[in-house]
């Protein structure tokens, strides 16, 4: 028993720490800051067919704003994918989100169709460094032996993608300030998420690494050996992201020549029934093989695409969104199989790069799909081009279901 003297000198009990968010908290905390970047990235979709009337430029310069956010996507992956493991997931994350709120605040007061450039570029980057630290994220956090990470990983990616389309094209529509509402909007989410991020713990510990080691690019790698399964394979991420390319950049304004009454909030349904048919798909495929999801896919894939060029030859809306119901079910499968078939390739010294190249793949389709798209569409009309990359994205998609037979 202590002495009244030892009791008088006893320690008074340590201050509670500030950041009191459990480990569920910061769980759910990382799966809602992947959806609003994501929200954010499909926002300005919307809007692409205003900017272009107000500021007089192509749709060949509209697909190229999109393809800019998929360029700084892949630079922030490539030059920053590792900076949580070295810098700690707080930093980054913290320094992303300040950095999204910035291009939002560009894009919601761009000028000129330079300025949406960069700030496309700028939200591009955000999101390239978040992504990988957010997924980092959720594996620190999630239950020990339940495998939720990645499930949330891609699920909460796609949810995102569909509320934020979906938002902004309401918005758009029945709200003031059209071009500038939806971006200020998300702004106020991002510091309410900042702040959310100061009270997470830091699951990071030990001894950093130095500024050259941090910011040394991670080189994309192909699996050694694995090089003709690899580029087999990349046919399911140029099949999915083809198809997102063309959605998420010129898909809008299909949907708004197409629907009378509502033409921005149609235009945002279109990627939203997309990435949000999407989502549902990944979540009832988590214990699938990668092959079976792939090969499932490729039926809902050709039907959908089928239906996008029926209703822009038959002039029907409901049809549209018929095609975009069903190809959203082959996209989440296509995508999240096909990733599952890749990265099962690499050994576990080589999946940092085996990733990283199967985002490179997947972000340059959709990029190198929207740009051409645009072009496409300049030269010969939005139906035209339409009708054209509907049945060169159907022959990715079955030529991806035969090479997914091929690797068992």
């Amino acid at each position: 028993m202590p002495t009244e003297a030892a009791v008088d000198t006893a320690s008074p009990p340590s201050p509670r720490p500030w950041r009191t968010l459990s480990p569920t908290g910061s769980f759910a905390l990382a799966a809602t800051v992947l959806a609003v970047f994501l929200a954010a990235s499909t926002a300005p979709s919307p809007m692409y067919a205003l900017y272009q009337r107000q500021w007089h430029f192509s749709s060949t310069v509209l697909t190229v704003v999109f393809a800019v956010y998929m360029v700084g996507v892949l630079a922030a992956l490539l030059l920053f994918g590792s900076l949580s493991d070295q810098l700690g997931r707080r930093p980054v994350l913290l320094g992303a989100t300040a950095l999204e709120a910035v291009s939002l605040l560009v894009l919601a007061f761009a000028p000129g169709v330079g300025w949406l450039c960069a700030g496309r570029v700028l939200q591009g980057l955000a999101t390239g460094a978040v992504t990988s630290a957010v997924s980092a994220t959720l594996l620190d956090f999630q239950p020990r032996g339940s495998g939720r990470g990645p499930l949330v990983n891609g699920s909460a990616a796609a949810a995102g993608m569909a509320v934020g389309s979906v938002l902004a094209g309401a918005l758009v529509q029945f709200a003031p300030a059209p071009t500038r509402l939806s971006y200020l909007v998300l702004v106020a989410a991002l510091v309410v998420l900042f702040l959310g991020i100061l009270a997470m713990p830091e699951p990071v510990t030990g001894r950093r690494a130095g500024v050259r080691r941090i910011l040394r690019p991670q080189r994309p790698t192909v699996p050694r050996g694995q090089g003709r399964a690899f580029a087999l394979l990349a046919t399911t991420m140029l099949a999915a992201w083809t198809v997102g390319g063309m959605f998420m950049s010129l898909g809008p304004s299909v949907a708004a020549g197409l629907a009378e009454g509502a033409p921005r909030l149609a235009g945002g349904l279109t990627v939203t029934v997309l990435a949000g048919v999407g989502s549902v798909a990944q979540v009832l495929a988590a214990g699938w093989h990668g092959t079976r999801a792939v090969r499932l896919a490729v039926v809902p894939l050709v039907v959908g695409l089928a239906a996008v060029a029926g209703a822009v030859v038959l002039d029907s809306a409901v049809l549209l969104f018929a095609g975009s119901l069903v190809l959203g079910a082959g996209w989440g499968l296509m995508f999240t199989g096909g990733f599952r078939m890749l990265s099962a390739l690499a050994t576990p010294d080589q999946r940092a790069g085996t990733s990283a190249m199967i985002y490179v793949v997947a972000y340059l389709s959709a990029g190198g799909s929207s740009i051409l798209l645009g072009y496409l569409t300049t030269l010969f009309g939005l139906d035209t081009a339409t009708i054209v990359f509907a049945v060169a994205a159907a022959t990715f998609a079955v030529l991806a279901g035969v090479g997914s037979g091929r690797r068992r």
